[in-house]
């Protein structure tokens, strides 16, 4: 009975045990430029560095590294041993680097399953300022493509080569959030349907700012209506331009709450919001939102804490990805609020004409008399806020009520009673 019990229990387990973990996957994997000008000056607009961005679906031990066009190691950009999920983005200015193609080598270990990752898939081309050809053509080849005149081979008269025709898809006209770091990306294609990556891309987004790069991030800071140009050129003569028109608006979107189950975002927008690389900070630390992550219009999403990981605390933020906050929970009450506060009544007549009598002024005063409205220039003394002058006072009245006359009346008043006794 014992064994048959052992048997059972180890079929119940061999599954469970022969099932095969999977490996870490990336779940953002960005490059901000895939050709960089490392030796261009800081005003040219070339882009001389280049951001890579990672993260990962469980906790690993990774490295990022470069490597040159023949395999060899180039530069060991980062390496992390205790475990990271979401590391945070490295830059890579290609000191050193000659013109060429390298590729990014990232290699991930499961600190939980000890499963290993690898992804070669990205490459970033190294440029000088002022190449016209690809870093990777053969030097016989560049003489071939980019003059416009070429010796046939029989020695008869000189070949011209077409300049091509060159075809741009972006992103197309679309509505992004002031404040967050949109990406912009294009394709040049010549006329016969090849792919130009040896084309030179450059991003005019109407607002000053200029970038160069096939996929590039921008961010717009005030509301409006842009008009973004991207223009393409090729060693052999190849241009093309194309414009997009950018509508930018304020995200209208709040943290609703916080609690231990995460956090709930509402989108308070008439339309979706691209929440892509945008983050969530609580507790000291931070989630990156994945890319193409949406959130409809007049929608609430909770985040749950199982996903993003993080603290709970009484306050937390929404960040762009660019790390300014967009929204904060609790919210900050407006300065307005305490300027728009009215403020302290001013003391005025009526108010003093409120105040009870004292005793010696009823005394004076008839039981059937009524209240005597002030004189005409006291009214216009209390509206403008001055004190009311003391009422008259006749000056036998004030004779009268003088300790030395009442004094006197006394001392009449016991001679005359002696004087009757007498």
């Amino acid at each position: 009975m014992r064994t048959a019990g052992l048997v059972v229990l180890a079929i119940l387990i061999l599954p469970t045990s022969t099932h095969a973990a999977d490996p870490p996957a990336l779940t953002t994997y960005t490059i901000s430029q895939d050709t960089i000008y490392p030796s261009a000056e800081a005003t040219s607009g070339l882009a001389t560095t280049t951001t890579i961005d990672i993260a990962f679906s469980e906790t690993v031990k990774v490295s990022i590294k470069i490597l040159s066009a023949n395999g060899a190691l180039f530069k060991s950009l980062y390496s992390n041993t205790s475990g990271v999920k979401n590391p945070d983005p490295k830059i890579w200015d290609g000191a050193n680097a000659t013109n060429g193609t390298y590729t990014i080598l990232i290699s991930a270990t499961s600190t939980a399953t000890g499963i290993p990752m690898t992804d070669s898939s990205k490459t970033i081309t190294a440029a000088s300022p002022g190449d016209s050809a690809p870093p990777d053509v053969p030097p016989d080849t560049i003489e071939a493509t980019t003059g416009e005149e070429v010796s046939s081979s029989g020695g008869g008269p000189a070949e011209y080569l077409p300049i091509p025709t060159l075809r741009i898809i972006s992103s197309g006209a679309r509505t992004v959030s002031s404040g967050a770091d949109t990406a912009f990306t294009a394709a040049v294609y010549d006329g016969k349907g090849n792919r130009r990556d040896d084309a030179i891309v450059t991003w005019s987004f109407g607002d000053g700012m200029r970038r160069t790069g096939a996929s590039v991030f921008h961010k717009y800071y005030d509301p409006g209506e842009y008009m973004t140009v991207v223009h393409a050129v090729t060693s052999d003569g190849g241009d093309a331009r194309s414009e997009t028109l950018i509508a930018v608006k304020n995200a209208g979107i709040k943290i609703a709450s916080v609690s231990s189950r995460g956090i709930t975002l509402a989108n308070n927008d008439s339309r979706t919001l691209d929440l892509s690389l945008w983050r969530l900070s609580m507790g000291g630390k931070e989630f990156k939102i994945p890319e193409d992550t949406h959130i409809l219009a007049g929608h609430t999403i909770l985040y749950p804490s199982q996903v993003i990981e993080l603290p709970f605390a009484d306050s937390a933020s929404l960040l762009y990805p660019s790390g300014e906050v967009a929204a904060a929970y609790p919210s900050a009450v407006p300065a307005t609020a305490v300027l728009q506060q009215p403020p302290p009544k001013e003391a005025s007549y009526k108010k003093v004409s409120e105040v009870e009598p004292t005793t010696s002024a009823r005394a004076n005063t008839p039981a059937h008399d009524e209240a005597v409205e002030a004189p005409a220039a006291a009214n216009e003394l209390a509206a403008a806020g001055a004190a009311m002058p003391p009422a008259p006072v006749s000056r036998i009245a004030s004779l009268l009520k003088s300790p030395w006359t009442i004094g006197f009346l006394s001392v009449l008043a016991f001679a005359g009673g002696a004087f009757i006794f007498l």
